[in-house]
């Protein structure tokens, strides 16, 4: 099971300005339409439902990011099981990887307490931390 990265720790990376998402870590949101509502700066969105088929070609884009941070809205079913999937994926890559292949040194987290989260922490404090918010339909979720 991959463990947990706190928003702050998430944060930090993400309002970096020597770090680029998708090169020095890639945050995966596994929303589905909502992902539209808003969303963390340079997040990938991979609907849950699609991670079986996408998981490899995530893989073949991104294997040079040390680390990936999935997440939902609450990141207590389908991020984890999103971050399962894409982990188990990669296992299965490694097996027959040579020995310097950088997804052996990748880092596969879930983002505690999800977009929801993410949103309580940053919305009101630091509102640049939220790519496309839109508060109307925020409310309707």
């Amino acid at each position: 099971m991959a463990s947990f990265i706190s928003a702050q720790e998430l944060a930090q990376l993400v309002r970096d300005p020597t770090k680029t998402a998708g090169t020095d870590y890639l945050v995966v949101d596994v929303r589905d339409s909502d992902f539209a509502v808003g969303h963390i700066p340079g997040a990938l969105n991979v609907p849950a439902h699609d991670m079986y088929a996408k998981a490899g070609s995530i893989i073949d884009t991104y294997s040079h990011v040390p680390l990936v941070v999935f997440h939902c809205m609450l990141s207590q079913q389908r991020g984890p099981k999103a971050a399962r999937i894409y982990k188990e994926t990669v296992d299965g890559r490694l097996k027959v990887s040579a020995p310097n292949d950088p997804l052996f040194a990748q880092s596969v987290r879930v983002l505690d307490r999800g977009f929801g989260g993410w949103v309580d922490s940053f919305l009101k404090t630091e509102p640049t931390l939220i790519s496309n918010f839109d508060q109307e339909t925020w409310d309707t979720l």
